[in-house]
């Protein structure tokens, strides 16, 4: 009897640590499911020049951690990606630098403009005798992005050279396909940025470098701003929460655009491999063409003022129907 007691008493320990066992195991499985998951972070981009000052970012994955899940994206025309960044499904992009200022009206000032990224990249092309932006009264020119910075450039310029309504412009949907277009001689003159600007004339001896867009922007501004043409944009209620990812990724951003300057077969190479252009040869020859930049935005707020002024006497709505005010402009 009394050997049976102590059987029971030994059996009842037992049960009583495996259960205790179950529970500690469970209780470490539950703290493993209520670990945070990582913060998905969507970095986007065009296929172009805008892009190719990130591409070392791109093609290490930049900034992916036990914290961040980073994943970049690169998509053909901005209107892929306006949607996205305003639902906040795209954290951090590449725009139109008219476009970031259309976003910050959108939402009210939930985007912000973090850093120029290209300034001057424009360049009017093609197998036309033409020299001067008054030849090209009576003519048609390729155009492609309705409604981003080169539109409202070109815009700009006609109008301030009496050329309003005397120029037909004919939209493409795409940069790589009018410059298809110009390469057959079925455009005869467009309105290109680089690097496409060196693959036409690369592909067809014919066409040329008729005018640069960034000296007739001068003119019409009697040098009151440069003619910024992409920007990198951030959505504000991110920004604020993630302070130390911005501040990582503005520097790996800086050292990537310097590493591109740098190694220009490299980063063509780069370019080609991840897609964002498809001729490497013709992406090296070009990258000392693109205004290629990293410039705070905080450093070069006085020049976008200007800027943006300039649209907005234009054509308010090329910058979203008002001026963005200070808080435009991302502060560390």
């Amino acid at each position: 009897m009394k050997k049976q007691k102590i059987g029971l008493i030994v059996t009842a320990l037992l049960i009583i640590s495996l259960a205790a066992g179950c529970s500690i195991n469970d209780d470490g499985q539950d703290s493993a499911a209520n670990q945070e998951e990582p913060i998905s972070v969507t970095i986007a981009g065009l296929n172009g020049p805008t892009s190719i000052g990130m591409i070392k970012m791109i093609d290490e994955n930049a900034l992916n951690s036990e914290t961040y899940n980073v994943e970049y994206v690169t998509e053909n025309t901005p209107d892929a990606l306006t949607g996205k960044i305003i639902n906040g499904d795209v954290q951090i992009s590449s725009v139109p630098i008219n476009l970031a200022s259309v976003l910050y009206n959108k939402t009210v000032g939930n985007i912000q403009l973090l850093c120029v990224n290209t300034i001057g990249n424009l360049y009017i092309v093609g197998t036309d005798d033409i020299k001067t932006v008054s030849d090209l009264e009576g003519k048609t020119i390729g155009m492609s992005g309705k409604g981003a910075t080169p539109d409202y450039a070109m815009n700009y310029i006609l109008k301030q050279n009496g050329l309003e309504g005397k120029v037909n412009l004919d939209y493409s949907a795409e940069h790589a396909t009018l410059a298809q277009s110009v390469i057959a001689e079925d455009t005869k003159t467009a309105l290109l940025p680089q690097p496409f600007v060196t693959q036409v004339t690369m592909k067809n001896s014919n066409v040329k470098m008729l005018v640069d867009l960034n000296e007739a922007w001068k003119n019409a501004t009697s040098d009151a701003s440069r003619l910024y043409t992409g920007c990198i944009v951030v959505n504000k209620e991110f920004a604020k929460n993630n302070k130390e990812f911005i501040d990582n990724f503005l520097k790996q951003y800086e050292a990537s655009v310097s590493w591109v300057l740098k190694n220009q077969a490299d980063a063509a190479a780069l370019t080609e491999k991840n897609g964002i252009m498809r001729n490497a040869a013709m992406v090296e020859k070009a990258i000392p063409y693109c205004g290629i930049k990293f410039i705070p935005a905080q450093d070069e707020k006085e020049g976008l003022k200007n800027f943006y002024k300039v649209l907005f006497d234009s054509n308010p709505a090329s910058i979203g129907g008002k001026l963005p005010d200070d808080a435009f402009y991302f502060a560390e």
